[in-house]
């Protein structure tokens, strides 16, 4: 029995030393004959081994090879496919035996490998003499020995090392390139995670990866597995934590996080730049997200864009020319002139003309730029907490957005607005180079001067405001556009005030100082009840031709344009000082002290002058006028125009004309100018001096 034993330990020690010595004495040309013979009936490609190859069997299948290639397909743009500078891999040998392959290690060191998609759809991965026995082939992968099914896989030291990539697909135009690529994989079994860690550059952006896939074997059968990503960049940070199938077409739900610095720095990253200005900047995105076969899906989101914050469901469809957005949002605040203006303030226009003068500065010449409307399509219905456009400040609100090719509508079926409410459309055009705008409001109750203020800089008058309008403009910059602005609408203000300005003071302040009593609209204000009118605009032009103001004092009717391009008024008002303070309208209007008025210059600081030329064609009438009104104050004006005392000039019942009147005094010299003794002032004469003619 001993003896027995002696020589099968003999046999066993001679079957041992054959399995390493074998490939000590079989030259290496063998084996890389061998290998590219196969390689080559097998996939129709060129396999080129330009160093050393080394093999072993026992205790472990390895095998060595140094500057390794495998040509590319005839079509592609690369000589090789694959190339690396050495490629190690280790397989045991004894869990063949159990149905199992155990990779003990598998590294690539400096690999490059190069895909192509051609515009027919083919990929280079595809091998042209390989595809009639793929079928047989994939047998033996699935098969232990004796043809048992393949429990097991495990991967032990897997790596890539400083490897290189690049990606091009001429049928959609998408081209990718990866470098410095490391990566370390393990996974002890099919039924235990798999782990990916690892970094690489893509677009000379440093990125950090790693995956964990729960159920591997769900994977190898083009089932669904619970998996954890997660992607870090000064550009972009990233997190996905839910099931995904890869096979047989993209599958995935679970909760996603996104975090950038910048999108307008992640857009241009990934080859897509936006326009210049001071939006899309800091975007945070959390939520559950969904998507297969091109379309996704985001619920529970909760956004952050440029500080404005959103909640709500959105999907995107990525089939078309442009993405498409659909959702429902509620956000806390719109600030439109984020995406509208530009940082650079140093080319910013220098007032001119009248503009200049008053201080306020002109309109702003820095290029209009809506090319940004055309990046993607969307249908979205807003609830909005605030809207910022320019300095206009729309409060809480309800709009469905729509932007199409280029074209965004926004439509506000629920408008809070400076106290007041209303509804609106606002449509921006910016699928050509120049930029059009459409927009059409009607609104209530708004509080004049702070709207007025925010729209146009324009702070005179206040009150409850009742508007409607609907204009239209088109240009490259602010100025063309308030150069092209068209439309019409009514304009109603009630129980208001024009500020700085007391209408019934004016008049009383030029009967007594018709020298200075113009030099200024006083520093009080005119209350009214009722004031507005129609207008349109053609040009930048503004005209109005039915002006109303009703006020306990004064009646004010009027008509003119306001030049908006240069900020400018040109108006013509009649004032009448009322004969008595009953009545906003009715017949105790009809009687009273009219005194015209030209309304001239900047809009922000106009001058007031009477209209002579108008006064001067019925002088007697105005004297008339004046003798008309009832009580005191009649009376006093009377006296300023006349230039007698109290007593003198009180008119008479029956002959008013018998009195003595002296004519006003004058500032100028000093001495007070009569007339002669026994003459009646003319009329004429006696307006002229009034109002310095």
């Amino acid at each position: 029995m001993s003896r027995l034993i002696a020589i099968l330990a003999g046999i066993a020690v001679i079957l041992i030393a054959v399995i390493v010595a074998v490939p000590l004495f079989i030259p290496a040309s063998v084996y890389k004959e061998r290998v590219v013979s196969i390689v080559k009936s097998q996939t129709g490609r060129d396999l080129a081994i330009g160093g050393n190859v080394g093999l072993s069997f026992f205790p472990r299948l390895a095998v060595k090879v140094e500057n390794v290639s495998l040509s590319n397909a005839s079509w592609a743009k690369d000589r090789d496919m694959v190339a690396m500078r050495e490629m190690r891999a280790a397989l045991k040998i004894l869990p063949l035996f159990r149905g199992e392959v155990e990779i003990d290690s598998f590294v690539l060191v400096d690999p490059v490998i190069h895909l192509e998609v051609r515009a027919d759809g083919t990929p280079n991965w595809q091998f042209s003499t390989a595809q009639a026995p793929a079928a047989t082939a994939q047998a033996p992968a699935a098969q232990g020995p004796g043809g048992a099914a393949l429990k097991q896989i495990r991967l032990g030291d897997v790596s890539i090392s400083n490897g290189s990539a690049t990606y091009r697909n001429a049928r959609t135009g998408a081209s990718l390139a990866f470098e410095k690529v490391n990566l370390d994989l393990a996974m002890p079994s099919l039924d235990e995670p798999f782990k990916a860690d690892g970094s690489l550059v893509w677009n000379s952006e440093p990125l950090k990866l790693s995956l964990v896939a729960d159920r591997p074997r769900a994977l190898a059968s083009g089932g669904e597995t619970p998996i954890t990503f997660a992607l870090a960049s000064s550009k972009i940070d990233a997190t996905y934590k839910g099931s995904i199938r890869p096979l047989e077409g993209l599958r995935f739900a679970g909760d996603v996080k996104l975090a950038t610095a910048s999108v307008r720095q992640l857009s241009a990253w990934l080859g897509h730049p936006l326009p210049a200005g001071n939006g899309f900047g800091p975007l945070s995105i959390e939520g559950r997200a969904s998507g297969e076969s091109g379309n996704y899906a985001f619920s529970d989101a909760k956004v952050n864009l440029d500080g404005m914050n959103a909640t709500g469901a959105l999907t995107v469809a990525t089939g078309g020319a442009r993405p498409l957005v659909k959702g429902k949002l509620a956000v806390d605040r719109i600030d439109t002139n984020a995406y509208l203006a530009s940082n650079d303030t140093s080319a910013a226009p220098k007032p001119v003309g009248d503009a200049a003068e008053s201080g306020n500065g002109g309109w702003s010449n820095e290029p209009l730029d809506l090319s940004g409307l055309r990046a993607v399509n969307a249908d979205i219905a807003f609830s909005a907490g605030e809207l910022l456009f320019k300095k206009i400040r729309v409060g809480e609100s309800a709009l469905a957005l729509r932007l199409n090719d280029g074209v965004m509508t926004v439509n506000l079926s629920r408008l809070a607005l400076y106290e007041g409410s209303g509804t609106g459309m606002v449509a921006l055009d910016g699928s050509a180079r120049e930029a059009r705008v459409r927009a059409s409001f009607t609104i209530s109750g708004v509080a004049a001067q702070p709207l007025l203020a925010d729209a146009a800089d324009f702070k005179r008058l206040d009150g409850r405001t009742a508007l409607n309008f609907a204009i239209e403009t088109a240009g490259t910059s602010q100025r063309e556009m308030i150069g092209a602005l068209g439309g019409k609408g009514e304009v109603r203000f009630t129980n208001g005030a024009i500020k700085g300005v007391n209408v019934a003071q004016l008049i009383r302040t030029v009967a007594t100082n018709p020298v200075t009593g113009w030099g200024s609209g006083g520093t009080q204000d005119t209350d009214f009840s009722e004031l507005g009118g129609t207008f349109t605009i053609e040009r930048g032009i503004l005209t109005n031709s039915d002006l109303r103001l009703l006020s306990p004092l004064v009646r004010v009717s009027g008509a003119g344009t306001v030049d908006l391009p240069h900020r400018t008024l040109n108006y013509r008002i009649a004032p009448k000082l009322a004969a008595t303070l009953e009545g906003q309208g009715g017949a105790a209007d009809t009687k009273g002290l009219e005194v015209p008025l030209i309304i001239e210059g900047p809009w922000a600081a106009p001058k007031f002058r009477p209209d002579l030329q108008s006064m001067l064609q019925n002088p007697q009438g105005t004297i008339e006028q004046l003798k008309g009104l009832k009580g005191e104050g009649g009376k006093e004006l009377l006296k300023g125009l006349l230039g007698g005392s109290k007593s003198e000039t009180q008119p008479q019942t029956t002959e008013p004309e018998s009195a003595t009147p002296q004519a006003p005094s004058g500032e100028t010299g000093g001495t007070q100018q009569t007339a002669p003794s026994g003459e009646k002032p003319k009329p004429g004469e006696t307006l002229k001096k009034l109002f310095g003619g």
